[in-house]
């Protein structure tokens, strides 16, 4: 039993991790905390959304440009360079206000902040086995797998991708949980990480430079981004102030790690906010029709 901080052992009785292990109290929870998450998310998203629909009815038409070509211009616009795709029945900006487009929006963009892949089930569970059959390579036991929590939180939504608009999130956002058939999720050995520590006792992993107050027995990346060196990640932690072992959740970017957090419930509340596409990135990303025009 590993129960020295810094020992480098660790082997503690597995069980296997069950969502249905966790309590209708505690389930609520999580439920709740995604429920949050998603408003949280959505109103911001939909705020942007207003952001650029008036700076596009505000801007002044060029010379020879009908009101009928600007909207088109727009409307291409806010697809390609903003939401990546549209409902057929937008013909203009304010269309993306109407509350009978709402729910396609939201669906099609993920403007609430999730996938709306219907959840799969068998490819998640099949997804843990996998990452329990690496973990068991790893000579590294763990209490529980997977965490049940998350397994949980698996059977509500198939990813969590963060805030903001869809080409933004894509360019600069890390997913909590990344829908596995948007990502062929990480079916790689290296997205299961141990520490390694040289004969010097140094770091030598994926994990080296960040969380250093916290002895990892091992981690596992469950939500990945545009950039391929960092992500969202699952991790069998402790440390002197939180002495037991279990999973933790946190975030990391190369050397920049966030907060480890004790629930996928205190983890979405995180999640909801990082990142947070501002006003300001909405204006610079604003081409004005005469820079449209000149590139035609």
């Amino acid at each position: 039993m590993a129960d020295k901080l810094g020992s480098g052992t660790f082997v503690l009785p597995l069980r296997t991790g069950k969502a249905n292990d966790l309590d209708e109290e505690r389930r609520t929870k999580i439920a709740t905390a995604l429920h949050q998450y998603r408003e949280t998310v959505s109103q911001h998203n939909f705020f942007l959304l207003r952001v650029l629909v008036e700076a596009m009815e505000a801007e002044p038409l060029p010379s020879g440009v009908s009101a009928r070509v600007a909207q088109t211009l727009h409307i291409a616009q806010l697809r390609d360079q903003h939401l990546g795709t549209l409902p057929e029945s937008v013909k203009s900006p304010r269309d993306l206000l109407n509350d009978d487009v709402r729910a396609e929006i939201v669906s099609r963009a993920r403007l609430d902040g999730v996938a709306h892949r219907p959840v799969d089930l068998k490819v998640r569970e099949e997804y843990f086995a996998f990452i329990q059959t690496r973990i068991a390579e790893k000579k590294v036991e763990v209490a529980e797998f997977p965490p049940a929590d998350l397994e949980y939180l698996c059977t509500l939504v198939s990813g969590i991708t963060g805030p903001g608009l869809p080409n933004y999130r894509q360019a600069q956002q890390f997913d909590f949980i990344s829908s596995i058939e948007d990502r062929e999720l990480d079916y790689r050995k290296e997205n299961v990480i141990v520490p390694i520590r040289n004969d010097a006792g140094e770091r030598n992993d994926a994990l080296m430079f960040v969380w250093e107050d916290w002895e990892i027995a091992i981690a596992f990346k469950i939500g990945a981004g545009a950039r391929g060196w960092g992500g969202s990640c699952a991790l069998y932690c402790r440390n002197e102030d939180n002495k037991q072992w279990k999973w933790r959740y946190g975030l990391y970017d190369e050397g920049w790690g966030s907060d480890i957090y004790e629930s996928v419930e205190e983890f979405l509340g995180f999640h909801a906010h990082f990142g947070e596409q501002t006003e300001e990135s909405v204006w610079k990303r604003i081409r004005s029709l005469k820079g449209i025009l000149r590139l035609r």
